[in-house]
């Protein structure tokens, strides 16, 4: 854990969009209030860093983790209720890590996924996801219980 902190505190850009994207990923309830613990200085050390980025500004990212970071110390809810703020969350991804079930894969065609029914294995809630592509994959999540 504690090189986690010293990566998104460290000022170097690498490390800390590295670091950005485990915390997105995180689900140790231990690990994320450690990491809350030092939001303010995360918050303040990240402050204006120019992360790069192609398609997506790689901020985007960052801005996402303080986000869950900001939600988890607010004891907004369960995680899943963030999936719908950012469009990288795989759902095969997040199925493999053990945080939703895919109820059901809807198909276009025979053979491309239009959408995916999943559940969350914490609360239950229910979502459609819809897979998309441009320049890379992409799912939009959308809560519908």
């Amino acid at each position: 854990m504690s090189k986690l902190i010293d990566d998104i505190l460290s000022g170097d850009p690498t490390r800390v969009w590295s670091s950005a994207c485990a915390i997105i990923k995180l689900r140790d309830a231990g690990e994320l209030d450690a990491l809350v613990s030092v939001l303010d200085e995360i918050t303040s050390s990240t402050k204006n860093l120019k992360l790069g980025g192609m398609l997506i500004p790689n901020d985007k990212h960052l801005q996402f983790a303080l986000r869950k970071l900001r939600y988890r110390r607010d004891g907004a809810g369960c995680l899943c209720r963030l999936y719908p703020e950012y469009l990288m969350f795989d759902p095969n991804e997040e199925q493999a890590a053990g945080n939703v079930s895919i109820d059901k894969i809807t198909y276009v065609d025979g053979h491309w996924i239009d959408f995916y029914r999943c559940s969350c294995t914490t609360c239950g809630s229910a979502f459609e996801v819809q897979e998309r592509e441009y320049h890379y994959t992409w799912w939009g999540w959308r809560l519908v219980s």
